[in-house]
């Protein structure tokens, strides 16, 4: 009957334990840069955050729904880079690097996202 009750009592507490000492420490993440713009033109004011992850620098898009919010990772593996998000019809290539003779242009619903690296 002894063996009984402590077989019980470990049981409760090691279920009392917080989830973090069971699965792990997790793992800092790294906040760069945010901005709230309506990505895809439903009038919702949507969320483009630049993180640093266990896994490197990631652009996420959090798109406003009914539920809450749909996450899309929009790029990753791009170090050093700004984020900056602007209204817009037109956005233009840069002609930085050798061997760029033309820019290409790219039209945009009004919003769109730049990542940027420094010169």
């Amino acid at each position: 009957m002894i063996n009984y009750l402590i077989a019980i009592s470990v049981v409760i507490s090691v279920m009392h334990l917080p989830s973090a000492a069971i699965a792990g420490d997790g793992v800092p993440l790294k906040y760069i840069s945010s901005c709230q713009i309506d990505v895809n033109s439903d009038n919702e004011l949507d969320m483009v955050i630049l993180v640093e992850t266990a896994r490197g620098p990631e652009l996420l898009a959090l798109i406003k729904t009914a539920q809450g919010y749909n996450t899309y990772v929009v790029s990753k593996d791009k170090p050093d880079m700004y984020l900056s998000c602007h209204y817009g019809k037109m956005v233009t290539e840069t002609l930085a690097g050798k061997g760029k003779e033309t820019r290409k242009s790219y039209t945009t619903p009004g919003a769109y996202i730049e990542l940027k690296q420094p010169e």
